[in-house]
């Protein structure tokens, strides 16, 4: 008979728990407000020996996730026990023995706290209950970072994003431990020695944001997306970036193509943020965004029309994030501190093959209406628009228009934000306009290209914002120079014959001008401003590099030199042979790694000052970045 009351009582008790909440959850029906409700009473009720749990401290057997920014605010999951033994609640939840913000008690085996601000460094967290403290453990630690930046989202489970690497670079002396982690999921650490590189992911299925670095030394980090046949990278964003108001110049999931455009909120601070997103014409969306957080809105189907208002009661950082055809855009908002009075696009084109689209866009950040003229092709074509205080509009010009410079003059009212939005065959680009400030007199492009197969178009254009006529002349070693007058306010371009190859572009002109280059590839369109001797540096870095990867069939890094001395480069990879280049002044080199190299990062060290780019070809696609 003993022996069978020792076989029920077990499962007595599991029904106590049942029973108490049902008990429970009927008295608040009846007693309504009279009794407070206690939410630890239901998520501890049943609990204790005759439960199968032993007494003494609790325990913490892991944090999720195991990092966070030195200014506190990550919602964090503790795993263990005994977090409803004693006579009452934890009297308190430590990292590294600072109080918690805040934290609830979920069961006897979990625990939700946000975690305070903190010096740099990892920390033990620990549970206090009247049955003691939690003791130490390596499942307890938590990592302050030092430094901190943000990716909006990771994707590795919507259709056609077959790829998703987060890549970190260390460019300081000492050793670098980073934890990433997605959406406070599980973190990957990753110790990145001196001077290297490595990347991490995560498994296949994973989507959701923010993606959170963490480390204890500055690292570059970036995000290389795989997106069907074409390729993006972007740099990480850091808090000082966030803004309480910033602006994207239009919304659009009605046009042809348009398959998807979200707006990424991303909130790096320790208060959660109520994030207002409003396009006319919609339904405002509304978000709350916790401490640390990222989430999404997005507008219905059919919806089109700008401008793309963030306002938060903290700051965020806001992106958008389009998928039109097969390709993938993503920008980061603006705010009105880079709105302008005069700026310039180089280049209007609705008449060569593939362009079926070119608008140029208007955004007002002031408080009241701004004249604005934009005008095309030296002044021969002007539209003049009211652009109301906080709204959108934008322009264009007759099908069959091309040329430049587009100008765009604000005649009374605000500066304006302009941008220019291009569709070119089934590929999608927007940039920025630019300002009279960002002129030079000596610029360059690394490399020109009318020779290898799919680069069928490469165009310098020379924009001259000043009040005096410019002559420009554009060099490529093995070609004729070009050389041209450009007007005051004016616009041209030049190229070289098909089959020039090479570089550098030297772009010297006798008044700053604004230059750039255009290059078709297959089907896609990219556009890179040139850079002056200002931006060169002895050591600079790329993240990544590949020639190892289905689609990846050439990676190249390019050296330009533009002082007066012959420079010696040494370009580095783990694990490939050096690569050594002697750049003589005011010249252009490349180096490859064998085929089959694959990995970072790539080291640029130079005896003299050089500007370093990285041209990849992915597919059909192509796309060059400026070393960091």
């Amino acid at each position: 008979m003993a022996s069978s009351l020792v076989t029920v009582r077990p499962y007595a008790a599991r029904l106590l728990p049942i029973i108490a909440i049902g008990a429970i959850l009927a008295l608040s029906w009846f007693v309504g407000n009279r009794i407070a409700f206690n939410p630890r009473l239901v998520a501890c009720v049943g609990y204790g020996a005759s439960y199968g749990y032993a007494g003494g401290p609790p325990t913490v057997t892991s944090v999720v996730p195991a990092a966070g920014p030195t200014s506190g605010g990550t919602t964090v999951t503790i795993t263990g026990k005994g977090y409803c033994g004693g006579t009452a609640a934890p009297s308190s939840v430590t990292f590294g023995g600072t109080a918690a913000t805040s934290f609830v008690v979920n069961s006897d085996t979990s625990i939700t706290a946000v975690s305070p601000a903190h010096a740099a460094g990892t920390v033990d967290v620990q549970v206090t209950t009247s049955n003691g403290t939690s003791g130490i453990n390596a499942g307890d630690q938590f990592t302050y970072g030092a430094f901190t930046s943000y990716f909006q989202w990771y994707d590795k489970a919507s259709a056609g994003f077959l790829n998703d690497n987060i890549h970190l670079f260390n460019p300081s002396g000492s050793v670098a431990h980073v934890q990433v982690n997605v959406d406070g999921g599980p973190t990957v650490s990753a110790t990145v020695a001196a001077g290297t590189e490595t990347y991490v992911n995560f498994p296949q299925g994973t989507i959701g944001g923010p993606v959170v670095v963490n480390s204890d030394v500055a690292v570059l980090a970036s995000q290389r997306v795989q997106y069907n046949a074409s390729f993006n990278e972007v740099w990480a964003e850091t808090a000082s970036q966030a803004a309480t108001t910033s602006f994207i110049q239009w919304y659009d999931k009605a046009s042809a193509g348009f398959l998807n455009d979200n707006i990424h909120l991303l909130n790096p601070g320790a208060l959660s943020a109520t994030v207002t997103v409003s396009v006319p014409g919609a339904t405002n969306q509304v978000a709350t965004v916790p401490a640390q957080s990222e989430t999404y809105v997005t507008f219905p189907q059919g919806t089109i029309g700008g401008p793309i208002t963030i306002s938060s009661t903290q700051p965020v950082l806001a992106s958008q994030r389009v998928q039109y055809n097969q390709s993938f855009n993503e920008v980061w908002s603006e705010s009105a501190s880079q709105a302008a009075a005069n700026s310039f696009i180089n280049w209007y084109d609705k008449a060569s093959t593939g362009f079926s689209n070119d608008n140029i866009h208007l955004f007002n950040p002031g408080g009241s209406t701004s004249n604005v003229s934009v005008t095309f092709d030296g002044g021969q074509t002007t539209d003049t628009v009211n652009v109301t205080a906080g709204s959108e509009t934008y322009v264009n010009f007759p099908q069959g228009s091309i040329g430049g410079p587009v100008h765009i003059i604000v005649n009374s009212g605000p500066a304006v934000l302009a941008s220019q939005r291009v569709q070119y065959y089934s590929s999608f680009n927007e940039v920025w306009a630019e300002s009279a400030a960002q002129a030079a007199m000596t610029s360059y492009v690394n490399w020109y290209d009318k020779a290898s197969p799919g680069m069928f178009n490469d165009n310098i254009h020379l924009l001259n914002p000043g009040g005096t006529s410019a002559t420009v002349t554009v060099s490529l070693s093995g070609a004729t120079p070009q050389m041209v007058t450009v007007a005051a306010g004016a616009e041209s371009y030049v190229t070289f014959p098909a089959g020039s190859i090479g570089g550098p572009v030297t772009v010297s002109s006798s008044q700053p001008v604004l230059a750039s280059q255009r290059v078709q590839y297959y089907s896609t369109f990219n556009e890179v401003l040139a850079e002056s001797a200002a931006q060169a540096a002895t050591t600079s870095h790329f993240t990544w590099y590949d020639k190892a990867s289905a689609g990846m069939f050439n990676d190249n890094i390019h050296l330009l030199n533009p002082g007066g001395t012959s420079a010696t480069v040494t370009v580095s990879l783990s694990g490939a042979p050096m690569q050594t280049a002697t750049v003589a002044a005011g010249a252009e080199a490349y180096i490859t790694f064998p085929a089959g190299s694959i990995g970072g990062p790539v080291t640029v060290s130079s005896s003299q000052p050089v500007l370093a780019s990285q041209r990849v070809q992915y597919y059909s696609s192509f796309n060059e970045i400026w070393a960091g």
